[in-house]
């Protein structure tokens, strides 16, 4: 599970949320664990929330349904900080509005070519500048599309499939690590 930390908080970037979350193997494994039960009930987001993230969940990281990403996500956010669980109310709001204002619709029921659309302009918006005093005052829909991506991508690879899609074979030790041709071997 280092590893997908790893992946998903490169050295030098801007700690996210999930990043803390993902340093912590118990409530990574209970978290799993509850997400994964037969029929799931949403413990922070309600119901409407619930399948919300979980299309835009699908249509940022195509897999995150099968990997149970956004019930992964609602048992973390039960222990998040107020401010964490604040801000990812606040993005995934701005989906939803984001929907209403271009189609008129939730985005749940928003044709997934609609959903496509509007991922491409958050993704491509330009971000704010939400470091300047207010904190919240220049935040785009860019800014909340790379929010709740950061926590959609740590939940899929924090999973069993993420992290096999990432090479992880189960095995505690690569024997070699995987393309690497190096004639003089590894330390």
């Amino acid at each position: 599970m280092g590893v997908s930390a790893m992946v998903i908080a490169p050295p030098g970037a801007s700690p996210h949320a999930i990043h803390r979350h993902l340093r912590d193997a118990d409530t990574i494994g209970l978290a799993h664990a509850q997400a994964n039960a037969v029929e799931y009930t949403p413990e922070f987001v309600d119901a409407h929330q619930l399948a919300t993230l979980r299309v835009l969940a699908e249509g940022i990281v195509p897999g995150s349904t099968e990997a149970k990403s956004a019930e992964f996500i609602d048992q973390l956010l039960t222990v998040s900080t107020p401010d964490e669980q604040r801000k990812f109310v606040q993005a995934l709001g701005a989906f939803e509005q984001l929907a209403m204002t271009r189609a008129r619709l939730p985005w749940t029921e928003l044709a997934a070519r609609q959903q496509h659309d509007l991922l491409t302009v958050a993704s491509t918006a330009k971000p704010g500048e939400s470091a300047a005093p207010p904190a919240d005052a220049r935040v785009t829909i860019r800014d909340q599309f790379e929010h709740l991506k950061g926590w959609i991508v740590g939940a899929y690879y924090s999973s069993e499939r993420g992290m096999r899609e990432l090479g992880w074979t189960g095995n505690i030790v690569f024997p070699a690590f995987p393309g690497c041709e190096h004639s003089e071997g590894h330390a």
